[in-house]
Formats: C-alpha cells, sequence, structure tokens
C-alpha cells in the first residue's frame, strides 16, 4: 500500500474531490480532517455525508477508505471500497485501491489480481497500477507478467527516485527468476545506481542484488555490493555474515572470526544466521588453534540440532 502521505496526495487531487472542495461542503472537512490526522473524525462526517447524499464520483469513497486503512480498519476499508464500486463499476482507482488492500491481506488473493488487471487495461498510463500488478503477479509466482509490467511501467513518465528504486529491484527479481541474467542484471544495477545516490540507503534492496549475483558465482561483485552495505550499513547482520563467509573461504581464519563475531552482535539475526555465524567461528578458531573457543562454539551448534549445517 502506498505511505499515508502519498496516497493523501493522489486522493485529494483525483478529480471530483476538488469539486466538493467548496466550504462548507461535508466532503471538505473529511478531507481537511484526513490531512491533519484526525481520521476518526474524517470518517464520521464522511460517513453521514455518504448516508445522506451519494456521491457522484469516486473520490469520497476512496477518501474514507484511506481513513480506515490509517485506523487499521482493512474490512471496514474494504467495504467502502465495494460500496464505491457498485456506484461507479469498474472504476480504476477504485480498482487499484481495493486490489492493493485484498493483496496487502492475503498475497494469493485471485480476485486482488483480477482487480489489479484490469485496472492496468482502464489506465494503461498509470505506472502505479502496473507495478501494484507486477507485485501480485511476483508473489504468485507469475515472473513473465512481473516482467512485463514493470518494463512498461519504467517507460512512463513522473516516476520519483523511490518508485525507480522499487520498481527495477522487484524488474531484476522477476528478470532472475525467468533465466534473463542479462536484463536482470541492468536492471539490478539501475537499482544499486539509485540506491547509492539516496540520503537514506536500503540495504535490503542492495541485499536482493547481492543474492542475484551469488546465484551466478559472481564472487568479485558479491562483495564489492556487500563493501558498499557494510560502508552505509555495517549493523546490516546478512552482510557481515556474506563477509565472513568469504574469509572463510579464503582461508582466513582470523578475519573470518572477527567477521563472525560481529554478525552475533548485528540485531534481528534468525537462527540460521546465528548457525552460520557459529559454523564460521568453530572453524576458525580450529584453524588458530584455539582449542577452547572451538569447543564452546561447537557446544552451541550441537545444541540446536533441529537447524541444517549451511552450505559453505
Amino acid at each position: 500500500m502506498r505511505a499515508a502521505g502519498l496516497r493523501f496526495a493522489i486522493l485529494v487531487s483525483l478529480p471530483g474531490l476538488q469539486a466538493f472542495a467548496q466550504p462548507p461542503s461535508p466532503w471538505d472537512r473529511g478531507a481537511r480532517l484526513a490531512e491533519e490526522g484526525n481520521y476518526a473524525a474524517a470518517v464520521q462526517t464522511l460517513t453521514s455525508a455518504l448516508a445522506s447524499s451519494p456521491a457522484p464520483t469516486a473520490a469520497p469513497y476512496l477518501l474514507l477508505s484511506d481513513c480506515y486503512v490509517q485506523m487499521k480498519r482493512p474490512t471496514d476499508a474494504e467495504r467502502i471500497l465495494r460500496k464505491g464500486l457498485s456506484a461507479h463499476p469498474a472504476n480504476p482507482v477504485l480498482e487499484l485501491f481495493l486490489g492493493e488492500l485484498l493483496m496487502d491481506v492475503q498475497s494469493y488473493s485471485l480476485e486482488a489480481g483480477q482487480l489489479l488487471e484490469h485496472s492496468v487495461r482502464t489506465a494503461p498510463h498509470d505506472p502505479e497500477a502496473r507495478h501494484s500488478y507486477a507485485r501480485w503477479a511476483h508473489m504468485n509466482l507469475r515472473e513473465r507478467i512481473c516482467v512485463a509490467q514493470e518494463k512498461a511501467a519504467l517507460l512512463l513518465p513522473g516516476l520519483d527516485d523511490v518508485t525507480l528504486l522499487e520498481m527495477n529491484t522487484l524488474l531484476g527479481i522477476c528478470s532472475g527468476r525467468i533465466e534473463d541474467a542479462a536484463g536482470a542484471r541492468a536492471a539490478f544495477r539501475r537499482a544499486n545506481a539509485i540506491n547509492l545516490r539516496q540520503k537514506t540507503y536500503d540495504p535490503v534492496t542492495a541485499w536482493q542484488y547481492v543474492q542475484f549475483l551469488r546465484r551466478f558465482g559472481e564472487d568479485a561483485e558479491v562483495q564489492s555490493i556487500v563493501g558498499e552495505i557494510l560502508e552505509r550499513v555495517p549493523e546490516f547482520g546478512l552482510a557481515r555474515l556474506e563477509r565472513a563467509k568469504y574469509f572463510d573461504r579464503e582461508g582466513q581464519p582470523d578475519k573470518a572470526a572477527e567477521a563472525a563475531q560481529l554478525v552475533l552482535q548485528s540485531a534481528g539475526n534468525d537462527l540460521d544466521v546465528e548457525r552460520a555465524a557459529h559454523g564460521i567461528l568453530a572453524r576458525s578458531f580450529t584453524a588458530l588453534g584455539e582449542t577452547a573457543n572451538a569447543a564452546r562454539e561447537q557446544a552451541w551448534i550441537e545444541a540446536h540440532p533441529d537447524l541444517e549445517t549451511p552450505v559453505r
């Protein structure tokens, strides 16, 4: 789903909402309350207005549903969007919002896919519709649809860097899955260039590039991207683990042990990551002749028998 600010900007710019914005219109009051973050009051105002006067455009339904989303009431948001579609059948923005809502609640929703696909057909120049349909396709293993939609979306004007970063990353993931290595590499490189110039670097997006490169055995470029991640977000545990694995493979047990210890100091590690780090420490301490430390690490590994030993 869109961020609240972006969603509101889209909503208040929709044709029809400005037509209502003549004080003391309830539509205008509801919009102002929503803009101020007073969603409960906006809901009350807009609900009363819809009950007494059916809205001639889709805009009030969109705004009211978005208020419910911000209040963590997706069932009510869905109800309002369906009510809007009953009044305005096949409206592409209503279909887009409902499709996104259903997809966020249940990623494999077939109805979400149908709504998003129809939204694209009725509004082919809307990059948000194409990107949302691509997201649904990716989550439902329909990678060729994902690739086609993202490629078409990237040709459309008006895309900011955050959106371009998301689109190119998803295009890289989906292209890689259909074995279009060249297309995936090009998309990931565009995404990486955008990421590097962002004020807030996104290590998770960069990690998708690392996973692609590892799949194709491009270790030198893997280490280059890992270095960029660690330079900008040094506490990112997955990048620390990748660096520890590299030193382990290269037969540098002192550096491998140091990197593995940093992995264990990172926040948010799952058990697989922790076990991989302890495995590297056990091997590194053995190679360094630190038998007591190696035994301690081996004891930790044996105390967690349900986890498979990671492949080096």
